[in-house]
């Protein structure tokens, strides 16, 4: 099929996890042209794409006018936006959540200005999260990284309504590397410590973004109509479900350590930023204050992707150890 009868996807965030995802993803497709979005198009990341046949087109979120350039002509845009790049930015001063909560509001903003623009678009994708204070009645205020992608969602459904009939929602469930889902080693034991501010029974969608995201947009993209949210994921599993897969894969016992968040915040310095999540997820659920929202059975075209226990089955264990660690590495107080 030739360049000139390809529909054209552009994908922001093109070199992270999700939009890489989307982007190889689309690559596989022969009638669309993949477009990806980037600062910095002479990176690694950019030039692997551009080897696929990817399109590289320089654009920033923070600059509206390089957007619509870049969305110019497209028929689906897919978007990610960023919150812990500048959260974790060793420039910046403490508990900086406010700060990047509001850089990527404007990201967001920006993005749906640009993609209301585009006069071909048929579906635009948002990579989302849910309203996590406002569905707890303001227990649980101090997620700025759910809170920033949900004020999102609230501009596109609200200030921008055109847009909103053609868009639809995907909910990515937790990253499978999240430092909660990796146990720590007790080299006294010889056995995996799973320490989690949350009940054992608590279920947890989990998706391994790299891989999987690609294949639900396309879903979303090619076979729905706009106006889906979708929660992703591979697996669903309870946090003690999630142990058993630990221990049946790498054959060591993994014992699961319930502790308060309090004590997870005093005694080891995790952030309310990131404890947010987990205690509310296990008080009110995942998707809480979402309504119309499906899952991955329900899609018209079935997803296929891993699971849980085939992505730690094709892993080095110490090697996840040590990206859960790092995940804190930059994270404030």
């Amino acid at each position: 099929m030739s360049s000139n009868n390809k529909k054209i996807i552009a994908v922001v965030g093109a070199t992270g996890n999700q939009g890489s995802s989307v982007a190889y993803t689309f690559l596989k497709l022969p009638n669309w042209h993949v477009r990806c979005l980037t600062r910095n198009i002479s990176s690694t990341a950019a030039q692997n794409l551009a080897s696929q046949g990817a399109e590289v087109a320089k654009a920033d979120l923070s600059d509206l006018s390089s957007l619509s350039k870049a969305f110019e002509n497209a028929n689906a845009i897919f978007v990610n936006t960023d919150f812990w790049a500048q959260y974790r930015d060793p420039n910046q001063t403490a508990n900086d959540s406010e700060k990047s909560y509001e850089l990527e509001v404007s990201h967001g903003r920006n993005a749906a200005i640009a993609g209301a623009g585009v006069k071909s678009l048929e579906i635009f994708v948002y990579s989302a999260l849910g309203p996590m204070k406002k569905a707890s009645n303001g227990k649980y205020p101090h997620s700025y990284h759910w809170e920033s992608k949900n004020a999102i969602v609230d501009f596109i459904e609200k200030e921008q309504p055109e847009l909103a009939k053609k868009t639809s929602f995907i909910y990515l469930g937790a990253y499978a590397t999240n430092a909660f889902l990796v146990p720590k080693l007790d080299t006294s034991t010889g056995k995996y410590i799973l320490v989690i501010p949350m009940k054992k029974d608590t279920k947890m969608p989990i998706i391994e973004p790299g891989k999987s995201t690609g294949p639900f947009v396309q879903a979303l993209v090619e076979t729905e109509e706009p106006g889906k949210k979708l929660l992703a994921y591979d697996s669903y599993l309870s946090m003690g479900e999630i142990a058993d897969t630990w221990s049946r894969v790498t054959g060591k016992e993994t014992v699961l350590n319930e502790v308060s968040v309090e004590f997870m915040h005093k005694q080891f310095g995790v952030p309310l930023e990131v404890l947010g999540g987990p205690v509310f997820i296990e008080e009110f659920g995942y998707m809480a204050g979402l309504t119309g929202v499906i899952e991955p059975h329900q899609l018209k075209t079935k997803v296929v992707t891993a699971s849980f226990e085939d992505f730690l089955k094709g892993k080095n264990h110490d090697e996840l150890l040590g990206d859960a660690k790092a995940q804190m590495d930059g994270i404030k107080q």
